[in-house]
């Protein structure tokens, strides 16, 4: 019961955050590849793709977009692959990827949600300790 009312408070802290940032409506489309970058690190490998789509209102348009990665490699897609892409309605421009999405809106989720497990674990083994001494 200890634990109920901090994760009730950081989720009212959070959440107006994450809700602020999204878009009502992103359009789906499919896009072609036009240029791949991979971007390897020691410690994390990003991809990103120029990519070329039409928009509903029939102009074409060429964006960046970042795609899966594997770490040490970089990305499977290549030149002229298809991909599924979100774009704003109102500025073409600005697309993403529905992976890219997907962590946009429950990453934090998950990473306060790891954060929780992990202190529950470490106070009780804490706890533990205690009532061996």
């Amino acid at each position: 019961m200890k634990f109920v009312i901090p994760i009730v408070f950081l989720w009212a802290l959070f959440a107006p955050i994450t809700q602020a940032n999204e878009v009502t409506e992103w359009v789906a489309t499919e896009a072609t590849i036009v240029k791949v970058h991979n971007k390897i690190k020691a410690k994390s490998t990003r991809a990103f793709a120029m990519v070329s789509f039409t928009a509903k209102d029939g102009k074409e348009y060429q964006t960046q977009v970042e795609i899966f990665a594997i770490p040490f490699y970089g990305t499977i897609k290549s030149v002229g692959d298809q991909v599924r892409i979100l774009y704003h309605p109102e500025k073409p421009l600005l697309a993403k990827t529905p992976a890219a999405s997907f962590i946009e809106k429950n990453g934090l989720y998950l990473f306060l949600f790891a954060g929780v497990v992990f202190s529950f674990y470490r106070l009780r083994k804490g706890y533990a300790k205690q009532t061996k001494e």
